[in-house]
C-alpha cells in the first residue's frame, strides 16, 4: 500500500456519525509532528493540527487501534509501526524546516518541503498554492530543481538569480538537492496554518 493510501486508510469511517473535520493531511502532520518531537499531550497535538481536541481523539483512537501510536501518562508517540510511517514520510520529503526569504515569501512564518523526485507532478505550482490557501496560508511557491539550480516550473527562470540569499546555501546544505527535487514555500501569518499549507501542498503532488 502506498503512504498516501495508507495516511487516507485512517480516515475511513467505520460506522455512522456526526461529520468528520480532519484527512489524511492531518493524519501525515501528527504522525510527522510525533515523528519529530514526542511524546506529546492531545492539547498541544490539537494545537499544531488546528483541529479541535474531539477529532484529535478519534484520530488517535484509530491510530492506536492499528497499533501506529502508543499513549502514556507522559503523552503520545510513534509505535514501531508509527516509526515506519514517519521514515517512509522521511523519504519522500527528507527536509520539512522553518525558514524564511522575505523576498520570495513575505509570511510571517514560513515552511519549506523538499520533494524527492516529484518534478513530473509538476505543471505551474497553481495547484499547490490553492491547495495552501485552502488549508489556510496565504500562499505557496512550488520551484523545481534543475541543472542545479532552483527554477520556476512555468518560466524556467533561475530563482537564485532573481531573489539572491543564504536561504538557497542552507537549503542545499540540509536538503541535498537533485535534479528532478520539488521545493515548496508555504507562507501563512500563523505557525500552524504555514505547517498544514504545507504539507496539504506537497501531498496534493500524489493527487
Amino acid at each position: 500500500m502506498s503512504l498516501i493510501n495508507e495516511l487516507k486508510s485512517f480516515t475511513i469511517k467505520k460506522y455512522a456519525g456526526p461529520q468528520e473535520y480532519f484527512n489524511h493531511i492531518h493524519i501525515a502532520l501528527l504522525i510527522y509532528c510525533l515523528g519529530e518531537n514526542a511524546p506529546r499531550s492531545r492539547s498541544a497535538l490539537s494545537q499544531f493540527l488546528g483541529i479541535g481536541e474531539g477529532s484529535v481523539r478519534t484520530i488517535l483512537k484509530r491510530l492506536k487501534a492499528s497499533s501506529v501510536i502508543n499513549v502514556t501518562k507522559e503523552g503520545v508517540y510513534l509505535s514501531e509501526k508509527g516509526l515506519i510511517l514517519y521514515n517512509k514520510l522521511k523519504r519522500i520529503f527528507p527536509l520539512i524546516v522553518e525558514d524564511n526569504i522575505y523576498s520570495l515569501a513575505p509570511g510571517k512564518y514560513n515552511v519549506i518541503v523538499l520533494a524527492k523526485k516529484l518534478r513530473d507532478k509538476v505543471f505551474q505550482g497553481i495547484e499547490q498554492r490553492d491547495q495552501a490557501i485552502k488549508y489556510g496560508a496565504n500562499g505557496a511557491i512550488t520551484l523545481v530543481y534543475e541543472k542545479e539550480s532552483f527554477k520556476f516550473p512555468n518560466t524556467k527562470e533561475n530563482v537564485e538569480q532573481l531573489y539572491p540569499s543564504e536561504f538557497w546555501s542552507e537549503i542545499r546544505s540540509l536538503g541535498r538537492p537533485e535534479d528532478g527535487d520539488v521545493l515548496i514555500i508555504c507562507f501563512a501569518e500563523d505557525r500552524q496554518k504555514a505547517y498544514i499549507g504545507c504539507f496539504a501542498a506537497a501531498l496534493s503532488l500524489f493527487s
